[in-house]
C-alpha cells in the first residue's frame, strides 16, 4: 500500500478546493479521507496516546483552513442534532463505527426559538468509511467506547456560532463555540 500522509491529504484537499471550491469538491475530499483512514499506523504516527484526551488536531492547512482532528477512542459519545455553521465537515471512522443521523427541519428554519426536526436518514459509518456534511447540514452522531474517528473540517468549527437543537424542548439555540472555549 502506498503511504498517504496527513500532509498528502491536505495538499490534495488544497488542490481540490482550488479547482472545484468547497461544495463541489467535498465528495473528492471525503474520498481522500477514506484513503487516509486506510493508513494502518495513523494513530501511532500522529497521536501521542499517553497525552490523548478525546481529540487531537493532527493537521491544518492555513490556505484552505482545513483541519484534520482525531476524536473518540476511550469513551463513546452522543451529540444532539447540530450544524457546523459556515463550515463543512467530514466524519471518517478509523476504528469501530458511528451511527449518523441526518435531520430535516419541519418548521420555518429560524436560527433560534421553536424548531421541529425529523430524521431524514439514519446510517452507520464503519471503519474505513467517511461521510460528508455540507455547510448548514443538520446531523447527530453516536459512537461507542473504543471508536476513533477523524473529523475533517473546512473552517475552524470551534470558533463558530452553530445551531444546536434540543429535541425534548423543541427548540434551536445558537451555540457560540468560541465563547464556550474561553
Amino acid at each position: 500500500m502506498t503511504r498517504y500522509t496527513v500532509d498528502d491529504f491536505l495538499g490534495d484537499a488544497r488542490e481540490i478546493v482550488g479547482e472545484h471550491g468547497i461544495r463541489d469538491g467535498l465528495e473528492a475530499i471525503r474520498e481522500n479521507t477514506e484513503r487516509l483512514l486506510r493508513q494502518p499506523d495513523l494513530l501511532e504516527t500522529y497521536v501521542d496516546m499517553g497525552e490523548y484526551r478525546g481529540h487531537t488536531v493532527i493537521g491544518h492547512d492555513p490556505e484552505t483552513n482545513i483541519h484534520v482532528i482525531v476524536h473518540g477512542g476511550r469513551k463513546g459519545g452522543t451529540s444532539p442534532p447540530h450544524d457546523h455553521g459556515p463550515c463543512s465537515v467530514i466524519y471518517g471512522n478509523y476504528t469501530g463505527h458511528t451511527l449518523m443521523r441526518r435531520w430535516r427541519r419541519l418548521d420555518d428554519g429560524g436560527s433560534e426559538g421553536q424548531a421541529r426536526l425529523e430524521v431524514a436518514r439514519e446510517y452507520t459509518v464503519g471503519a474505513g468509511e467517511a461521510t460528508a456534511f455540507a455547510q448548514g447540514d443538520i446531523h447527530s452522531i453516536d459512537y461507542p467506547d473504543g471508536a476513533f474517528f477523524v473529523r475533517v473540517t473546512v473552517g475552524d468549527v470551534e470558533k463558530q456560532k452553530t445551531r444546536r437543537f434540543d429535541l425534548e424542548r423543541g427548540i434551536v439555540e445558537i451555540d457560540d463555540r468560541a465563547a464556550r472555549a474561553e
